[in-house]
């Protein structure tokens, strides 16, 4: 990589373009949308058709390091096709063009090759003016926005003060984040390039932003380092396509853009929330509908008395999983659920939705998902920002999500910890509970029909309400007709055989109304939904 200048106003500052390297973006072209197929774009596209929303109306921020150590070569070129209809408003002078800036501006908002073709506005900066001018490290608060409708900045650099030099770093990132919960805009940050690779705190180490890796995950990852703000994070949030964390991350950039649109639209569930839950709901959606396949683990063990339970919320090295805006754009658009304070109030959710909801200290908030087959998969995410204040000082909740097995309306909840949770899910986690993450997952394989009931509970004591967003996908299979235990598509004499075969028992996959016992009641269910 090529290293970028250095800020007179501090000691030094490493800028890095994180591209393979700088000199190598002009031979890496990729023609259409290839890399937006592999998001879920084309799925968004074959669902939605002519209303899928393209970021139109949403403000985008580009900020790059310049390619030549010392030069002006940070912006994109607007005469190019791919940025016809664009207004890139280049905030430093004097500048000059760069292919790095060019491929990044593709992914991000280009008309051919970016999901979020419809962005017109966008305001492109050189990141050490930046830094200096807007971000105002040891100075007073950052600057506002250049326009009420930004929404999305792209971070395809990464940077450090150096050793010795940590609490400017700590205190860039600390003003990131404060930027996205004043703004409600959230930030996409690239991970370094190289499977092993050092991490750099600016500006992945954001709570409120996203940190990007690769879909071919040769990218750094890792926990947070003792001097930052809250050691032990995991890094990166998600990963996508690219073959850079450079291009990476204006891919996700770009989702969030499509999101965004959807979130703003008159009508919409989201319509009224403000800009910083949005911001926040946004990320959570990206966290929530991102593609978690067989290699996938947040490391929670899978047998003895632990099964289930993890401190680690994400994977070590994929984060949430791929990014997948389809099930993103489900998730902030079918179904809003903020909770209930117990289960038994709960109602029941859909495959896919949302919450965006407060909790003060020591609240619990409830859950319910009912599915009549087994299913493949159920995944529940929340997030949470942290709050810094005009002083700089700052504020971090701390959440902890659990699923029960829940019987008779969810008056009794069974523990799915432990090696008696294999009856009613096959692998996967039950339990998060970081102490120092800003997210929790639950991701659960082929887990057996029945009611489930997921907690969210506020453990620590602070005062104050935060604003949580929640999220959540569970495979469509589930939701097939009751009493089909054979997944067949009808309920029939074989359904009706395996049910009398385990008269009288707990046989959890055969206990239709969920009272604890196989009896006539749940032949009765069955036979009303024969043939």
């Amino acid at each position: 990589m090529n290293i970028c200048p250095h800020l007179a106003a501090k000691d030094s500052i490493v800028m890095r373009c994180v591209a393979n390297t700088c000199g190598l973006v002009a031979t890496l072209v990729v023609a259409g949308n290839a890399l937006a197929d592999a998001s879920g774009y084309d799925a968004l596209v074959a669902r939605l058709g002519s209303a899928t929303p393209t970021g139109a109306g949403i403000g985008v921020l580009q900020m790059e390091a310049t390619v030549t150590p010392g030069g002006e070569d940070y912006s994109p070129d607007a005469a190019l096709a791919e940025f016809a209809g664009k207004t890139l408003t280049r905030v430093n002078n004097p500048y000059a063009t760069s292919s790095h800036a060019n491929f990044v501006a593709t992914w991000l908002y280009g008309v051919n090759s970016s999901m979020a073709k419809g962005v017109t506005n966008v305001w492109v900066y050189n990141v050490n003016n930046w830094i200096n001018e807007n971000l105002k490290i040891d100075s007073t608060l950052p600057i506002a926005q250049p326009n009420s409708s930004v929404r999305v900045q792209n971070n395809s650099w990464l940077g450090s003060f150096g050793v010795g030099n940590e609490v400017y770093d700590r205190e860039a990132v600390r003003r990131m984040d404060y930027i996205m919960y004043r703004d409600g805009v959230l930030a996409v940050n690239g991970e370094n390039n190289g499977a092993g690779s050092v991490r750099y705190p600016m500006m992945g180490d954001c709570f409120n932003g996203l940190s990007v890796g690769r879909l071919d995950l040769q990218h750094s990852a890792g926990l947070t380092a003792a001097a930052s703000d809250t050691p032990g994070r995991m890094k990166p949030d998600i990963i996508a396509s690219g073959q850079a964390t450079s291009y990476s991350t204006p891919v996700v950039g770009s989702a969030a853009a499509v999101l965004f649109q959807q979130a703003q639209l008159s009508g919409s569930l989201t319509a009224s929330l403000s800009a910083m839950a949005r911001a926040q709901l946004v990320k959570t959606a990206l966290l929530a509908g991102a593609t978690r396949d067989a290699s996938w683990s947040n490391q929670a063990p899978q047998s003895g008395a632990q099964r289930g339970i993890t401190a680690k919320p994400l994977d070590p090295v994929r984060g949430s999983g791929a990014l997948n805006i389809d099930n993103a754009h489900k998730i902030i658009s079918l179904e809003r659920n903020n909770g209930a304070s117990s289960a038994t109030a709960a109602t029941r959710c859909g495959a896919n939705g949302f919450g965006s909801f407060t909790m003060s200290a020591s609240q619990n908030l409830y859950w319910r998902f009912h599915v009549n087959q087994t299913t493949p998969s159920l995944d529940f995410v929340v997030s949470w920002p942290r709050v810094v204040t005009t002083s700089l000082s700052y504020t971090l909740a701390n959440m902890d999500l659990k699923v029960y097995r829940g019987l008779v309306d969810a008056t009794t909840l069974i523990s799915l910890q432990g090696d008696a949770g294999s009856a009613f899910v096959e692998s996967g986690n039950v339990w998060s509970q970081s102490t120092v993450d800003n997210v929790e997952i639950i991701h659960m394989n082929n887990v057996v029909p029945g009611e489930y009931v997921v907690e969210l509970a506020r453990v620590d004591s602070a005062g104050g309400a935060v604003q949580v967003s929640a999220g959540w996908q569970v495979d469509p299979a589930g939701f097939g007709r009751l009493g089909d235990f054979d997944n067949s598509g009808i309920v029939d004499s074989a359904d009706l055989g395996r049910l009398l075969g385990v008269m009288g028992t707990d046989d959890p996959t055969c206990d239709v109304n969920l009272d604890g016992t196989v009896d006539s009641a749940d032949v009765g269910s069955v036979l009303t939904n024969f043939g």
